[in-house]
């Protein structure tokens, strides 16, 4: 950091789930809070409960009179008239991750990246080691069901953050180890192009030490490609024969999954997740025991500890079942995402599995209707019925001519795709997903946006009937 961090910090966007857990943290340190966001949140109301101040709305007079660093995201844009007057007032002003690394300093950072999977993976992490009685600092970008929270400062000496590639600040972190999960198209609003974007990863896989461990998914070859020209100690994990630590054994078991994974020393260890299903759940899993291995902790315990995670709000999350109905909520929204949580749902043995899926961000367009076309297309083909709702927007402006409708389309344009339908009015989704569920089928809620709402409506449509 090339300025000191100020004993006073002033958050713009504090309500957001990342910058409220910096936040979060960052009080727990000892450090002096403030912050705005333009409306209130659960996150806000916590934040205040912790002591901070919070503004509703964006104002100048908002800045502490004291110097402070001002903390901020890629969201805030150069006209928010709080990042004006820090300017103006020439006062220290930081990224949201630059922050994150300098709460990590004296700790031992742990850091979790990759297009999907970090925030399971992360969470996972960070719950083994406090089941291991390591007590870590976290910060997630997803509220870990045991803790309720997605922060906490702990007493340990491990620090577990989700690194985010999205606005390519990942590379500002300082860490002793790191996973990477996989690399795909994404977020290309941020990215000039594909080829970027590996070499964003590459930058964050160098920023670990020469010698310490950088563990990657098998499965990717590109991935494992790109680790080997970036850093020195790789280990792999996976289901393929090549990979370092090797997963023998997965089957289904409830809505979880149990497994075997061999180490790169030859040991064996047997554990599960027990509230996500699917493959891609178990290679989150492997990914965490074969780092702990690494790091030289007690792999027989941590799969243990592994056992008992009780997941990550918004990922194979129960809404309710009503007239033997089942609502489950997910966050997907990536197509390879799309694809596994699917899959993992079909796999679970219900009459039917529907889809209501809301596009996230106009943004997106061109990279699903373009660059990721053909993955989209296919993402829902193990669905019985998919329901696309209209796009949500994440604080973006409108583009005329693109509307859920144009996500739809992609889907509709492949072959072998499931029953479509699309829902323009929010209003109607509830009523229009509880009429096409018979008993013993699944409903799946799907996306990034407030899609989440629309379960527990879909429950209550369900009773009427």
């Amino acid at each position: 950091m090339p300025h000191t961090i100020s004993d006073t910090l002033h958050f713009i966007g504090i309500g957001g789930v990342g910058m409220s857990g910096i936040a979060s943290v960052a009080v727990a340190q000892g450090f002096k809070v403030s912050g705005s966001d333009m409306k209130a949140s659960r996150y806000t109301k916590r934040l205040q409960d912790e002591g901070v101040q919070v503004f509703i709305g964006h104002d100048a007079k908002n800045l502490p009179e004291t110097d402070a660093t001002v903390v901020v995201s890629t969201a805030i844009l150069p006209n928010n008239p709080e990042l004006q007057e820090a300017k103006r007032r020439n006062m220290h002003i930081v990224h949201r991750a630059q922050m994150l690394a300098a709460l990590g300093r004296g700790l031992e950072t742990l850091a979790v990246a990759g297009t999907h999977g970090k925030t399971t993976t992360s969470s996972m992490l960070a719950s083994v080691l406090d089941s291991m009685g390591k007590d870590p600092t976290f910060l997630i970008g997803g509220t870990v069901r045991q803790y309720g929270t997605n922060a906490h400062s702990g007493r340990g000496e491990f620090y577990v953050v989700e690194a985010d590639e999205s606005d390519k600040s990942f590379t500002w972190l300082d860490p002793m180890a790191a996973i990477v999960t996989n690399i795909e198209p994404d977020h290309l609003d941020h990215y000039a192009n594909v080829g970027e974007i590996y070499y964003q990863f590459s930058q964050f896989m160098n920023t670990v030490p020469d010698g310490a461990p950088i563990v990657v998914c098998g499965e990717d070859a590109k991935l494992v490609d790109t680790a080997h020209k970036s850093a020195g100690k790789v280990i792999t994990y996976g289901f393929g024969d090549a990979c370092d630590a090797r997963i023998l054994e997965c089957m289904p078991e409830g809505v979880g999954m149990e497994f075997k994974l061999q180490l790169p020393s030859g040991a064996i260890v047997q554990s599960r997740i027990k509230q996500n299903p699917g493959k891609h759940n178990v290679l989150n899993g492997a990914a965490v025991l074969t780092l702990l291995d690494a790091l030289g902790m007690d792999v027989a315990a941590a799969a243990l500890a592994l056992a008992d995670f009780a997941g990550v709000r918004r990922r194979f999350d129960l809404v309710g079942k009503t007239g033997d109905v089942t609502v489950v909520d997910d966050y997907a929204h990536h197509p390879t995402e799309i694809a596994a949580t699917v899959r993992a749902a079909k796999e679970l043995g219900f009459a039917r599995v529907h889809v209501l899926f809301q596009p996230h961000r106009y943004s997106r367009a061109p990279l699903f209707t373009e660059v990721l076309k053909d993955e989209f297309g296919e993402a829902f083909d193990d669905a019985d019925t998919v329901t696309f709702m209209d796009v949500f927007s994440a604080g973006e402006a409108p583009v005329p001519g693109i509307t859920g409708k144009t996500f739809l389309n992609v889907v509709l344009q492949h072959e072998g795709h499931p029953q479509a339908n699309y829902i323009h009015r929010r209003i109607d989704a509830a009523s229009a997903m509880a009429k096409l569920a018979n008993p013993g089928d699944l409903i799946i809620t799907m996306g990034a946006g407030d899609v989440t709402e629309i379960g527990p409506l879909i429950l209550a449509e369900l009773a009427k009937e």
